[in-house]
């Protein structure tokens, strides 16, 4: 019987009232579990089904024996064992608990052959005690590796150091585990290939580690497709098509551009803007229609002056297009401006260059209200509202 119970937690509680926290793997590993007939005398069980939020104490007992099931007293030592082993490494509770969730198997990893030595190793390689657990914690199978040195040296050559390695990894718990020489590496050729330097793959790899997992030819079709768009291997901007490409589904990918002709752009115009801005792509059809309905109707700006510009799309819509309009619109209000500027052309200006120009103009006392507001509104703390 398969039980797909993952991530949950069970606690045994025997009659002796000790307690130990197990896996839904732990769990089913330890217990032979009975045929119809004796499940009906079930209810005379001492075990215990609670929700890991109920409780978040990690005991080192061993649980006693129960009616009715056979425990493993090999595994439950091995348990037993580990959990102490990250105790006294200065993990906390929490983050065994974590850790254990994460990856259940590591319950019964052996202390002196597996857990210390792999723990040494990285300790060996530089990593403090807090990076340990924060690469651990995102990649707890890391442990269970023979081979951790030269997939650690591989990823931390490459992104150089282990601050974006483990960035990567927060993102992505399968990068450390995924084969090199099969997948990483002929990959990682493959857009060298396409002229893309060191540094861009680099940070391909922090900001969207996922894509290295794909296969070989995932990546080559991608590449193909993005070359179909017009945009060639020497642009600037093959890079962020690549990862557009990539990261999102084909149905997804030509929904995009069925939501930017329905508001008036043609074919034409839609691929000349995923050259230019390929990052809207990564953006919900919501999003999308938000930004576009905002800039046509409150802001008025032209759909060409859009089309022209189609870094305005992957501007945050509450925290700069929504916030810079409504402190122009007061500003022209109070005929604080001076004539001769485009109205839209203060969406493209820099977050300093709108300050220096614009909210400056603000800073008297009587309309700092509105001033401060701006400033919270670009935090992402509330929108600005203007008044009169």
């Amino acid at each position: 019987m398969m039980f797909l119970v993952q991530r949950r937690l069970f606690c045994i509680v025997p009659c002796n009232k000790s307690t130990i926290h197990l896996s839904s793997y732990e769990f089913c590993s330890r217990f032979s579990f009975c045929t119809a007939k004796d499940q009906s005398s079930d209810h005379k069980s001492n075990i215990t089904v609670v929700d890991p939020l109920q409780s978040c104490e990690l005991s080192s007992e061993k649980p006693a024996k129960t009616a009715k099931c056979r425990t493993r007293d090999t595994k439950s030592s091995s348990s037993s064992l580990s959990i102490e082993f990250f105790k006294q490494s200065g993990w906390s509770d929490a983050q065994i608990m974590k850790l254990m969730q994460r990856d259940p198997r590591l319950l019964c990893a052996k202390v002196e052959t597996v857990l210390k030595p792999r723990l040494r190793s990285l300790q060996d390689m530089g990593f403090s005690d807090t990076e340990i657990v924060q690469l651990v914690s995102s990649c707890p199978s890391l442990l269970r590796l023979r081979d951790i040195r030269p997939r650690i040296n591989f990823w931390r050559s490459l992104l150089g150091s282990n601050e974006r390695l483990i960035i990567a990894c927060r993102r992505s718990m399968f990068l450390l585990t995924s084969c090199l020489a099969r997948k990483i590496e002929p990959n990682i050729s493959l857009l060298r290939g396409c002229g893309i330097s060191e540094q861009r793959i680099a940070q391909m790899v922090v900001t969207r580690p996922r894509v290295f997992g794909q296969t070989e030819k995932c990546i080559k079709e991608a590449i193909e497709y993005v070359e179909e768009l017009g945009v060639s291997r020497g642009c600037n901007m093959f890079p962020c098509a690549l990862l557009s490409v990539m990261t999102i589904s084909r149905p997804r990918f030509d929904s995009t551009f069925a939501t930017l002709m329905s508001f008036g752009w043609s074919q034409p115009d839609s691929i000349a803007a995923f050259r230019k801005q390929p990052t809207i792509w990564n953006y919900s059809k919501k999003n999308i229609c938000d930004k576009m309905t905002f800039l046509t109707k409150e802001a008025g700006c032209e759909l060409t002056y859009i089309i022209g510009h189609p870094l305005l799309l992957t501007f945050s819509l509450e925290k700069r297009l929504r916030p810079r309009h409504e402190v122009m619109n007061f500003l022209d209000q109070n005929k604080l401006l001076d004539g001769g500027h485009h109205q839209p052309s203060y969406m493209m200006l820099s977050e300093k260059r709108f300050r220096k120009r614009f909210l400056v103009l603000l800073s008297e006392e009587k309309f700092i209200a509105l001033y401060d507001s701006y400033v919270a509104a670009v935090q992402g703390k509330h929108r600005v509202v203007a008044a009169n």
